[in-house]
Order: C-alpha cells, then structure tokens, then sequence
C-alpha cells in the first residue's frame, strides 16, 4: 500500500487507476473511509492529548478532539458528503464519474493524509517546529490530491477548471450550511 500511495503522489491519474482496478467488494470503500476516519481520529486523539496544555482544546474542534468517535463520525459523515459533491459536481461539469468512484478517491486520500499525520506525530513529538512545517505540506499535498484525483475520477484535463470547481463548490457549499445552523439555531451568536 506505501508504493501506491508513493505512486498517487507522484502520479495521480496512474496510482488512481491501479488503486480502481483492485478487487473491491461492495462494502470496501465504505470500510476504506471508516477506517481512515478512525485512525485519523485516534491520532489526532493522541495529539492532543501528547500537546495540550493544562487548559484543553477549546471550541468545536476542542470537543471532537476529545472524542475519537465523535471526530470519527464527522468525518465519515464529510468523507461521505464531500464524495456525493465530487460525484454530482462534477458529472454538471461533464465529468463521468460515479459516487463510488469518487467514494474511494476522498477514501484514498484520508488514508494518504493518515499516513502523513502519522509522520507529522513523530515529528512534532522529536522537534515541533519541523512538525508544523509537516503539517503545512501535508495540507498542500491534500489539496493537490483532491484537484488531480477530481480529474483522474471525471476525466477532466484542465486542472485550473477543476480548481475553480472545487472552490467555487466549497463556497456554495459552506454559504448553504450556514443558513442552514443559522436557521436551525446550531450557530453560536445567531438569533434564536
């Protein structure tokens, strides 16, 4: 799994394909997303736990980091989410993927990004300030694979279109779900 994952860094749209064309069972890239939720959610765990001062995290992220399985959670939730928005965004785009295409594409890069915070973890525990550097280039990284494998699940060759679909995407996205807290009430400060 390492090389492959070295293979999609390098090359997208190959690594993506060979990660396609193994046998996957219905309920693998499903387990995919699961487990790379879970894992990522037992090491941002130990992080915190590892880093944090007397006083805790504070806020939202605070209260996830303090429960795996409510980090966990959100993000299968997001992992599923953000996949149904890469599926359906981009076949209006004239992209031909589907969801379970784009289910192993997020699934994949969690699991690429696990791997690096594992890294990241190591690092910060040895010299923190080359583990913040770590955990800027593994932010890049994401976002370099999110743009390469949008492509390699779609078929899209410009990546500039496809950037600006995944931003203009977000945009939309994040607009909606703050009228949607803030008409719910789920918003801190918002008008009850």
């Amino acid at each position: 799994m390492i090389e492959l994952m070295r293979l999609t860094v390098r090359d997208p749209q190959t690594g993506f394909r060979m990660l396609q064309a193994r046998p996957w069972g219905p309920g693998d890239r499903w387990a995919l997303v699961f487990a790379t939720a879970a894992a990522s959610a037992v090491l941002s765990w130990m992080g915190a736990a590892l880093m944090s001062g007397p006083e805790g995290g504070a806020g939202v992220l605070g209260m996830l980091t303090a429960s795996p399985i409510s980090m966990a959670s959100v993000q299968v939730v997001s992992a599923a989410f953000g996949a149904y928005l890469l599926a359906e965004v981009g076949r209006i785009f004239g992209g031909t993927g589907k969801f379970a295409d784009a289910l192993l594409a997020v699934g994949w890069i969690e699991a690429i990004m696990v791997a690096l915070q594992t890294i990241q973890l190591a690092v910060t525990l040895i010299l923190p300030p080359l583990g913040a550097l770590v955990g800027i280039a593994t932010l890049l990284l994401a976002a370099y694979l999110m743009v390469a494998l949008t492509m390699a699940v779609h078929g899209f060759r410009n990546a500039l279109m496809v950037v600006m679909g995944i931003l203009g995407t977000i945009m939309l996205t994040s607009f909606l779900l703050s009228i949607l807290a803030a008409t719910l009430g789920v918003l801190p400060g918002a008008p009850t």
